[in-house]
């Protein structure tokens, strides 16, 4: 049987790493806008490399993904699977993934989001990893799940690709606020409050929004979270780590650029979370962390 044809966009670590896995299930291809990030800088047309893909990965921020998809609609095959590896909002429309693709693709294509633990540096060293793989079109999911499944990489499907894509952005969020403890020296006692209150916040969160809490305490939730939330290699954790220690904002995660889409979505009941709005007064109103991080676990959480 001949194995298909991957596109995997966005040459990025994430984009790297599944390129290297992927290999012993079909034949892979790196694109990315940027033609230094290709070998020897040189990139083909998109038009060339998707014409017969059966699998396109996304592997680029959510604030990517409007374009990437504008420049690949034209020339996307019919029957190729689109999967979203991104775990953002659009910023355009305040939507995650699971609600932006059916709106930038044909009526008909094939789609998955996908969310789990899928940490990039872990993937290239062989490690474990866990994804749920989320489609309108339960055969579109179960044949994504099967392309990635093996030993090391345990797979799941959903129906859910708002839950699941909602579950991947809140987790981002709330990462952010255990690297700004870490990056103001919080030891084991005081990020454990802080991981128990960010779970019921994003339950909380999920009741609101009319999502499915199972989806929120599963792999696409709870799972990723402590994953990005420790790792060393989490770049939602690494920002908030940073913006701690210098005070600045200038960085640019997943969960930081995702805060301002996710207050506009609750309206009046983003007041209701005073973890959410101590991170986005650290993260992106870019107040002093030490005094607020203290005076929110002075106090009990709004969502508790």
């Amino acid at each position: 049987m001949e194995k298909p044809k991957i596109l995997i966009i966005g040459a990025g670590e994430l984009g790297r790493a599944l390129a290297s896995y992927l290999r012993e299930k079909g034949s892979v291809l790196l694109w990315d806008v940027d033609p230094e990030k290709m070998p020897g800088g040189k990139l083909r047309p998109l038009k060339e490399v998707i014409s017969d893909a059966a699998f396109v990965l996304l592997c680029v921020p959510s604030w990517a993904v409007r374009s990437v998809l504008s420049s690949a609609v034209p020339v996307l095959p019919a029957a190729t699977v689109v999967i979203s590896l991104s775990k953002g909002m659009d910023a355009v429309m305040g939507q995650v993934m699971g609600e932006l693709l059916p709106q930038l693709l044909p009526k008909s294509q094939p789609f998955v989001v996908a969310g789990g633990p899928m940490l990039a540096a872990e993937i290239a060293k062989g490690l474990r990893a866990a994804a749920v793989f989320a489609s309108p079109d339960e055969k579109v999911a179960l044949r994504t799940a099967e392309l990635f499944r093996s030993p090391v990489f345990t797979v799941e499907t959903s129906s859910d690709t708002t839950s699941v894509s909602f579950a991947g952005v809140l987790k981002n969020v709330y990462a952010v606020a255990l690297g700004i403890a870490d990056g103001l020296g919080f030891d084991g006692n005081a990020k454990g409050l802080i991981t128990a209150r960010a779970v019921n916040e994003m339950l909380a969160i999920a009741e609101v929004l009319n999502m499915d809490k199972q989806v929120i305490l599963g792999t696409a939730g709870l799972a990723d979270f402590i994953a990005t939330a420790y790792s060393p290699y989490s770049r939602n954790r690494e920002v908030g780590n940073e913006i701690a220690k210098s005070g600045k904002c200038n960085l640019k995660g997943e969960g930081n650029v995702s805060i301002p889409s996710l207050m506009t979505r609750l309206g009046s009941d983003a007041a209701k979370f005073s973890l959410l709005n101590t991170i986005k007064k650290i993260a992106i109103d870019c107040e002093p962390a030490g005094p607020l991080m203290d005076a929110y676990l002075s106090f009990s959480s709004a969502a508790e």
